[in-house]
């Protein structure tokens, strides 16, 4: 069942394997839909994002860097 909301957005909900609310994010030309779980909403939305710039970079690094772990296999 899919049903809208007052934002025009179309909620689907699921009952068997996979159950729960999710969001229609587009209806595909051959009838197949693209879907996201409600509960977990995009903390950004396409295009908000921004590359930081060398000095945010730089102080990103040396203030994260001391608390993060190898990555697997490397230590």
């Amino acid at each position: 069942m899919i049903r809208g909301s007052m934002s025009d957005t179309k909620l689907l909900t699921l009952s068997g394997d996979i159950d729960g609310d999710w969001i229609v994010d587009a209806e595909l030309p051959d009838g197949r839909l693209v879907i996201r779980p409600a509960a977990y909403p995009a903390v950004l939305t396409p295009g908000t994002g921004r590359k930081l710039s060398d000095e945010e970079l730089e102080a990103f690094w040396a203030e994260h860097h001391p608390h993060m772990l190898p990555a697997d296999n490397e230590g």
